[in-house]
């Protein structure tokens, strides 16, 4: 089955796909392409927050290219970091419930599961950036939360056999755990 398939069945929560995804390593192609993907958008998203100050400078090399590159390449380094310390979260999971957590296998899946943070990234940068956000932003957090949490359990059930409590208690300690990072890392505006 072809590896964009697998992906789509993925991120509609087929636990087959999950499983499939996380045994090959041609996964790692397809995570790279969706880091890129997702970290451009975190870019793109950011330059649109900080609008005021990108269209402050006077050279249109600087206003309408250099800077908003240097944006979305740090949007790509966001979200590699973002990958690895929600990989490390997969994986002290796993190993917290009782799981194998092989490393790899939570590396190749955990960009999968940041997928739907793509709803979450308006909201959120919106947020830091003290915009005034509506009931359409909220809805969008809370779905893009959701759908992670979401694929987090069928990563879980698909690669650590866990059920029930298990799966829903390690993903919900993780996503815990990542909140109370991100909180400390990134302060509301004041």
């Amino acid at each position: 089955m072809n590896r964009f398939t697998l992906l789509i069945k993925a991120i509609l929560l087929d636990r087959e796909a999950f499983r499939t995804l996380a045994e090959s390593p041609k996964t790692n192609r397809i995570g790279m392409l969706l880091v890129v993907l997702l970290g451009a958008a975190y870019g793109l998203f950011s330059v649109q927050a900080n609008n005021a100050y990108v269209s402050s400078f006077e050279s249109p090399l600087l206003r309408d290219f250099v800077v908003p590159v240097i944006f979305i390449i740090f949007g790509i380094i966001t979200i590699i970091l973002t990958r690895f310390a929600f990989t490390l979260l997969l994986w002290a999971g796993a190993r917290g419930f009782g799981g194998a957590g092989l490393l790899r296998v939570q590396y190749r899946l955990s960009i999968i599961i940041l997928v739907p943070s793509f709803l979450a990234m308006p909201t959120l940068i919106g947020m830091q950036a003290g915009y005034p956000i509506s009931a359409i932003h909220h809805a969008l957090l809370a779905a893009g939360i959701a759908w992670m949490y979401v694929l987090g359990v069928r990563a879980m059930e698909a690669t650590q056999s866990f059920r029930g409590f298990r799966s829903y208690g390690s993903v919900l300690a993780i996503f815990i755990f990542f909140a109370c990072i991100y909180y400390l890392v990134i302060p509301p505006a004041s």
